[in-house]
């Protein structure tokens, strides 16, 4: 025989029965702060990230970062793959301008920079891509990619020999620096 059950205020374990209602207030008590900390901490590290009004010098709130359009206004130098070392620093410097103002998210660093690549370097990034995959190549992160180009177009030879002239240099203004002081 199954067991008689009763619903309702009538029922004889009522004072033994927890009051639900008196729970869920108990433990919305306790969680409630916690949850408005994390809500206000989202929405700051979000003004944060846009300069808190809405811009980011972008007009699209600076969460989505820039369009193409932004970025292409910033007037990109073009990259050849030429130039060794001192010309893929003074681009990797222009782009990086070009990124901080026209507000581009890290997600489109790499995808639009690499929009700038003519000839050598243009070859050069398609490899990458396929052997890469598209997505992977486009994600990488920024200094990855930068990583990438000095393996690629700054010849270890010619690196020492800027080193050696960086240090040639140091030494000079040294010398200069210590006749002065004598």
């Amino acid at each position: 025989m199954a067991p008689n059950r009763r619903s309702g205020p009538s029922s004889s374990n009522d004072n033994e029965n927890p009051d639900i209602a008196a729970i869920i207030a108990q433990q919305l008590q306790t969680i409630l702060p916690e949850i408005v900390t994390q809500v206000t901490n989202n929405v700051n590290n979000a003004n944060n990230g846009n300069g808190g009004n809405g811009g980011g010098g972008n007009g699209n709130g600076g969460n989505n970062g820039c369009t193409f359009k932004a970025f292409q206004s910033c007037n990109p130098k073009e990259y050849d793959g030429k130039g060794g070392a001192i010309a893929l620093t003074r681009w990797i410097e222009k782009m990086e301008n070009v990124i901080d103002n026209s507000g581009c998210a890290e997600n489109q660093k790499v995808r639009y920079a690499s929009s700038s690549f003519v000839n050598k370097a243009l070859t050069w990034w398609n490899t990458q891509v396929q052997a890469r995959g598209r997505v992977a190549a486009m994600a990488m992160a920024w200094n990855d990619f930068k990583a990438l180009m000095v393996e690629e177009f700054c010849p270890s030879n010619e690196m020492e020999k800027l080193e050696n002239e960086f240090w040639k240099t140091q030494n000079v203004n040294n010398d200069r620096e210590f006749r002065i002081y004598i």
